[in-house]
């Protein structure tokens, strides 16, 4: 069983700060699109991407023994996709995990990102918040093919664990200064992903305090003042294909999201960013596919293109450090939380568009 230290608190806020050495990786700048790509070399760069995101999952586990979003729920939630998409993956590992997290109460509780009642208080303004490793290991848990009953009832802990958290305006706490974007950029990007995590776990047996907790989340985020985040936009196309939106309301969302794409073919995850990155693609091409589009359609065969291209031999994608939500430089010492992220997010897009059971 994988126990997980007291270190493990906001996922991927501590984890950018951290103060070991690392060298930045940058993605190659092109100008024009990068050279199509064959089916036969996306299905490979998806072989190095799985293949990269089990050992750096299974390494972080080791050596951290934290939970955290970017290191667990993320590679989880993509080595499913490929799974289900045909790809070959470590099955084995996949399900040891989840077990490992979801397997029990005891378990929930070591991971360290679900409150444990009899552990200290913390005295810190972020022990009042919404741990938000718990929303996406929910949305990671419900990508899997099956679920044990022990497991769904630690999916049903979680949902009342947010629901508990939620404040009278419908929000969940939001501490800029301890966040690093892009996985927590925003608390309006925050509400989206608890939003889609209570969706999930909402069934025909749900209680009434979740269902209230759904409208209320809900109505505060179409509320909310736009922040103009690329993620933002990403996840309003995405709740509006879970909540069943009809698709002309949704065109005008595609549409933006359609002429953001660069001359590269990627994406980038703000408008002033100097480059595309393997996150924003990533994350825009999985979520235009769920929306309906496919990888005949020009823009998406581009944004293929530009993730076969800017791929790292070994499997990952390169990533650099972006400002914090107050303006300041990026200055994350150590980037394997991003680029785990991010090559999960491309390893989403790509087993999605390409995949190897067609």
């Amino acid at each position: 069983m994988i126990r997980f230290a007291w270190l493990c608190l906001l996922p991927l806020g501590i984890v950018l700060t951290d103060a070991e050495s690392g060298r930045a990786q940058e993605t190659p700048v092109a100008s024009t699109p990068f050279p199509t790509a064959t089916t036969a070399q996306v299905h490979r760069a998806v072989d190095r991407a799985t293949a990269y995101l089990r050992t750096e999952s299974a390494e972080w586990l080791r050596t951290r023994k934290c939970a955290a979003c970017h290191h667990v729920p993320m590679p989880l939630w993509a080595l499913a996709e490929a799974d289900r998409q045909g790809y070959s993956i470590d099955r084995k590992y996949v399900t040891e995990t989840i077990e490992s997290l979801l397997g029990s109460h005891e378990k929930l509780l070591a991971t360290k990102i679900f409150p444990n009642p009899h552990d200290p208080p913390d005295p810190r303004p972020q022990g009042r918040g919404l741990n938000m490793g718990l929303p996406f290991l929910a949305i990671a848990a419900r990508s899997m093919s099956a679920l044990e009953p022990e497991q769904k009832q630690s999916l049903n802990r979680i949902a009342a664990e947010i629901v508990s958290k939620q404040q009278a305006d419908g929000s969940w706490e939001f501490f800029a200064t301890l966040r690093r974007p892009p996985l927590n950029e925003s608390q309006t990007t925050d509400v989206a992903w608890i939003i889609l995590a209570l969706q999930g776990e909402l069934g025909p047996d749900a209680t009434e305090p979740e269902r209230s907790a759904l409208a209320k989340a809900t109505a505060w985020l179409n509320a909310a003042p736009s922040a103009d985040l690329h993620q933002d936009k990403t996840l309003a196309l995405w709740r509006g294909v879970r909540f069943n939106q009809p698709r002309e309301e949704r065109q005008t969302t595609i549409d933006a999201l359609l002429k953001l794409q660069r001359s590269d073919g990627g994406w980038s995850q703000t408008v002033p960013e100097p480059r595309s990155d393997a996150f924003a693609t990533g994350q825009t091409l999985y979520v235009l596919s769920v929306a309906g589009l496919t990888s005949e359609h020009p823009a998406l065969h581009r944004g293929i293109d530009f993730l076969v291209a800017t791929q790292s031999g070994d499997g990952s994608w390169p990533m650099t450090s972006r400002s914090t939500p107050d303006g300041s430089p990026g200055s994350a010492k150590l980037l394997s939380p991003i680029i785990c992220t991010a090559s999960s997010w491309a390893t989403l897009g790509l087993t999605r568009l390409v995949p190897r059971n067609q």
